[in-house]
Order: structure tokens, then sequence, then C-alpha cells
């Protein structure tokens, strides 16, 4: 993929070359509109199916597959000299970035780090918290690399892509907005079993735990708010101390479940 990629981005700037050529203020030739068509239909026969599948790149990839979309249109009618280059220039910068990206990808193993799940949980994260789904995927490749020394930065990317997506969800004055919020002793703040019970409430979810609402928050607290609660406190702890691997893929596999909850993946 890699020399493929790094052939396609030669070929982007030899025909951005040759348009920057020409003397007039709008491309006619149609010898240099076929070379844009010949462009667009090898990038999408032979290169975009070549390009690692991966979530965390999906969006930045379809930017680049827009562009590509607009050459072709710039092909089939007078478009001027000066917007074929800047969008040339715009696409070799992107393909480069690309290919940037997938070397580590792939240097990384990380074709092998995701399941399922994992994409399904950074690509709905990638739209509502992008930090937070870097810190997620950060945390899954370290896991899937070589033997570490320390733990603790998986251990701390897990933690905050938790915290990001509580804080995001269940704004602070939204949570003690609610009529009946009261604080927990020596808590500065909303914990963060109450803001999973203001989530699924929120939501709705209670109605599917329990016939009763009393029943239906003593569920929530118990199945969701504690879990998710310990989870951080037991992730927090792994940022202090030395821990090793199997401590932190257990915090991974209960911070997958909980995001799992909050971000409705069934």
């Amino acid at each position: 993929m890699a020399q493929g990629l790094r052939d396609f981005i030669a070929d982007v700037e030899r025909v951005r070359k040759q348009v920057s050529i020409g003397q007039s203020i709008e491309v006619t030739s149609q010898k240099q509109r076929t070379q844009l068509q010949q462009l667009v239909d090898c990038y999408f026969r032979d290169v975009r199916p070549s390009v690692l599948s991966h979530t965390a790149s999906s969006d930045f990839i379809n930017e680049i597959d827009i562009e590509m979309q607009d050459l072709l249109v710039c092909s089939h009618k007078r478009t001027k000299r000066s917007l074929l280059k800047k969008k040339l220039s715009s696409v070799k910068k992107k393909l480069i970035q690309l290919e940037t990206y997938n070397v580590v990808l792939v240097g990384r193993g990380s074709s092998s780090a995701l399941d399922l799940v994992d994409e399904r949980i950074i690509e709905i994260l990638q739209r509502l918290l992008p930090s937070a789904a870097l810190s997620y995927e950060q945390a899954l490749l370290d896991l899937a690399g070589p033997q570490r020394k320390s733990w603790r930065g998986p251990a701390t990317d897990l933690r905050e892509a938790l915290r990001e997506t509580l804080d995001h969800l269940a704004p602070d004055k939204d949570v003690t907005s609610q009529p009946g919020y009261k604080p927990e002793h020596d808590a500065k703040g909303p914990t963060m079993k109450q803001k999973v019970r203001f989530i699924l409430h929120k939501r709705g979810t209670s109605k599917t735990l329990s016939e009763t609402p009393e029943n239906a928050v003593d569920s929530i607290e118990t199945a969701i708010g504690s879990f998710v609660r310990s989870v951080y406190r037991r992730s927090s702890v792994s940022t202090h101390t030395p821990t090793v691997r199997d401590e932190v893929l257990r915090v991974r596999d209960w911070v997958r479940i909980v995001l799992c909850e909050l971000l409705e993946i069934r």
C-alpha cells in the first residue's frame, strides 16, 4: 500500500506541474482534462481500496474522497487554472498526511488491535469528542504493541476517554440543576455515578430496567453507576503505581463495557 500511495502522490504532483505550465486563465485542453479524469480513476480504482481500513482515519479519508470528486467535476468543465492548482496541492498535502498516518498504524500493528466494538466506540467518539477517541484508540494501540516498561500511558488514556465522555454527556451544571440533586459526601461536584444516572435517566433507560422509577434508579446506580466509578478509581490508581499489562487490560474491558452503555452500542 505504501509504495502505491507514494507513486500516486508523485502522479498528483506531475499533473499539478503540467497544469501550472499553461498560460491561459482557464484549463481548456482536453488532454489535461483527461489527465485529471485518469488521476481520479486511479485513486478510486487502485489507491483508495488499498488504504488501511481504520475508523480513526475514516473522516480524513472522506475529505480526500470529496476533493477527488471535485477534481472529476472540474475535468468536465472550464475551470480556472489557479483553482485546479490549489485543489491538486491540497490533495497532495492530504495524501502525504494519509501516508504518514497509515505507516504509523501498520508499524503499531493496529489492524489487529481493534475489534468491531472498539471500532464503533471510536467512530462515535470521533463525532462527539475527538480527543476522547484518540485517547481510547491510543490505549488500545499501546496494549497491542510490544511489551512496555510502564503501563501508565494506556491506563491514563482509558481514564481520560471515560471522564471526557461523562463530562460531555452530563455537564456538571446540568446534573446539579436536576430536581432532587444532592451532592454526595466530600464530593466537590457530581460524582461519576450521578452523571451516569443523569445520562440514563434522561435517555429513558429506567423504563427498561425496572417497573418503577425508584427501582430503576437503584438498578442504574448498582449496575452502571457504581461500576463506572470503580472503573475510574481503579484506572486512577494505575497511573500512580506500577501496573502490569493484564491489569490495564481489565481496565480496558471495564471502560469498553461502560462506553458501550453510555454510547448505546449494542
